[in-house]
């Protein structure tokens, strides 16, 4: 019912903002299910002003736990504003959408309010994994494009239509560094680390360092096997990165947010393929299957 929702009223929100209702309907489908498809071959640029900031602010509300809706409608907003998960992803966003602003700003010279509408857009659209794109970010620099490769390897909440790795593990894996620092500090003290305001256990902590450790080992090997099909460094890498991460749109002049995969070689694509369903899946539940033990079971 909350995503059923969502889509009325951003569908509604598009029209209002100047779409057709053919346009609007599968832009909503595609805003929050963070899936990115357009009706247009150059994206979202096909969009200036209003839709950009509706697709923001959508992708931003579809790439929070579903739950903390229905306990809003419940009567319940406290776990709204104070999950920390939902803390930290607004932040992260907010912070990378100033400090490519502000770069753009200080070193490109930009016109303020289209600098921050397109640097909200982008933002937003990579680390969601949505996968739109209004303009060719590539254009802004390196420092940029560096910042858009990392977001898309952030991803949204824990029970969104987000994808990639997802806020709540970096968390928990922030928390288990600092739990070991003080440990090193204070080898006879006694720390429990704590999520939520619960305490992690072991296996919970062991899962989440498992699931990155197989997450960036599986993007290496990616990203090898595709220099193997021929295509240059950036290619193999970023294409790795945004198939594992279900973004979209890469980096580089084939598969950047200006190209698309049509060029590729039949071999990167399985590879790619490959790639998506790991990491669309979320990895241990494939890598399972291949263990002999599931099998005997």
């Amino acid at each position: 019912i909350v995503y059923l929702a969502l889509t009325v009223v951003c569908i509604l929100a598009y029209v209002l903002s100047g779409l057709t209702l053919f346009n609007a309907i599968n832009h909503a489908m595609t805003t929050i299910a963070t899936g990115g498809f357009s009706t247009h071959d150059a994206s979202f640029g096909t969009y200036r002003g209003a839709p950009e900031v509706i697709a923001t602010v959508f992708m931003v509300l579809a790439s929070l736990p579903f739950v903390r809706y229905v306990q809003f409608l419940a009567g319940s907003a406290q776990p709204l504003y104070r999950d920390s998960q939902i803390r930290a992803f607004l932040a992260t966003v907010g912070l990378l959408i100033v400090t490519v602003t502000l770069f753009r700003l200080v070193v490109s010279g930009d016109e303020p309010l289209p600098a921050l509408r397109e640097a909200s857009f982008n933002i937003t659209s990579i680390i969601t994994g949505t996968g739109y794109a209004s303009t060719d970010y590539q254009l802004w620099g390196a420092f940029p494009i560096a910042i858009f490769f990392f977001v898309g390897l952030i991803g949204g909440c824990a029970g969104s239509t987000s994808c990639s790795v997802k806020v709540f593990r970096y968390q928990i894996v922030f928390i288990a560094i600092s739990n070991q620092i003080r440990r090193i500090h204070s080898p006879h003290g006694v720390f429990k680390p704590k999520y939520e305001g619960r305490s992690l256990t072991e296996d919970v902590i062991s899962s989440v360092t498992a699931f990155m450790t197989l997450f960036f080992v599986t993007l290496g090997v990616l990203s090898v096997l595709l220099s193997a099909t021929g295509l240059d460094f950036v290619t193999s890498v970023s294409g790795a990165a945004t198939a594992i991460a279900n973004v979209g749109p890469g980096l580089g002049h084939i598969i950047g947010p200006a190209g698309n995969f049509g060029p590729l070689n039949d071999a990167a694509k399985w590879i790619l393929i490959a790639g998506m369903l790991l990491g669309r899946l979320e990895l241990m539940v494939v890598f399972v299957l291949f263990t002999s033990r599931f099998w005997r079971t």
